[in-house]
């Protein structure tokens, strides 16, 4: 139990030091209703903010556009998982209009496209809007779990 509250701990400070070093590089685009860990990357970070960040906690990447509807439905609903998951896992995005490398590199073919990286490799993929319950199956699958303290006040809420 120790070691899984510690875990919890470094995860967290581990998210809200790049989401800040993120935010003093200017490369952190605004948004009020943005998760606090969810955080913009471009081609030049990626390696490093998601593929290094992967061996510590998983990343789950959103290639996603300004222009594409699908893609603005999704995004809350990423945004409040990355939230309710309580840095459990990073929000990475990455507007493909501005990164087209790094759409090449992933082959992104159709927005959104999201892929799950762990240990600095894409471990899931899946393309277009999905219902909340998929995205839960897919992070579960993995390994990753929602706190018992998030869990407990979702079921409290419902």
């Amino acid at each position: 139990m120790h070691l899984a509250i510690l875990t919890a701990i470094v995860v967290a400070v581990f998210t809200f030091l790049i989401v800040r070093s993120l935010r003093r590089s200017k490369q952190v685009e605004p948004s009020d209703n943005r998760s606090k860990h969810e955080a913009f990357v471009n081609a030049d970070e990626f390696d490093e903010m998601v593929l290094e960040t992967s061996h510590k906690t998983p990343v789950m990447v959103d290639f996603y556009a300004e222009w594409c509807g699908p893609c603005r439905n999704l995004t809350p609903l990423l945004a409040k998982f990355a939230d309710d998951y309580q840095g459990a896992f990073l929000l990475a995005k990455v507007d493909v209009d501005k990164n087209e490398q790094l759409s090449q590199r992933f082959g992104i073919r159709a927005m959104p496209t999201v892929l799950l990286f762990r240990d600095g490799k894409s471990v899931e993929r899946f393309t277009g809007a999905k219902l909340p319950h998929s995205i839960q199956y897919i992070l579960t699958k993995h390994g990753i779990h929602e706190p018992k303290a998030a869990s407990s006040q979702n079921d409290a809420q419902k």
